[in-house]
């Protein structure tokens, strides 16, 4: 939990606006509904490989945090991530939202993830774990603002959306 106090007050420095109260009212349902419709266009778009649809997912500013290399800013930057995982072979991937939060305009999470990804040396295994998520509503709908997975390697560890 501590890490996602971290994460959370990392992503209000970076975007105050999300601290700010707004005359949009977000219910911790609204928040559930989004980041649950976020975390099943992300599946559908994995499976198809879709980076740009990927991306697209993302506020422009966004910063993602993968596993491992540099942290990502911006669409473009995690377009190119996903189009290079998705050429690597990375594929099955399954998120399970299991808390939110209210936050101004919008909320953060955490859900429970499994995907099939390539190691150091290319070969393709199974990998589960956490992620944690800022998500934010605007003009053209919701979006995640942050985005960071944490792994947790363990055998035949496959989750399937409920």
């Amino acid at each position: 939990m501590h890490r996602l106090t971290i994460l959370v007050l990392l992503a209000l420095v970076v975007n105050p606006a999300l601290a700010q109260s707004t005359d949009i009212n977000v219910s911790e349902a609204d928040v559930m509904q989004a980041a649950t419709e976020l975390a099943q266009r992300y599946d559908a778009n994995y499976a198809a490989r879709d980076s740009a649809a990927m991306a697209d997912l993302y506020t422009p500013d966004a910063v993602l945090i993968p596993t491992s290399g540099p942290v990502l800013h911006g669409r473009e930057a995690i377009r190119t991530f996903y189009a290079g995982r998705f050429a690597a072979g990375a594929g099955d991937h399954a998120i399970k939202v299991t808390e939110v939060h209210v936050q101004g305009n919008g909320g953060y999470g955490l859900a429970e993830f499994s995907a099939t990804i390539p190691n150091s040396h290319g070969d393709l295994h199974t990998v589960c774990g956490s992620i944690v998520a800022v998500y934010q509503r605007d003009s053209d709908g919701w979006h995640m603002r942050l985005a960071e997975p944490k792994p947790a390697e363990r055998p035949g560890c496959g989750l399937r959306p409920e």
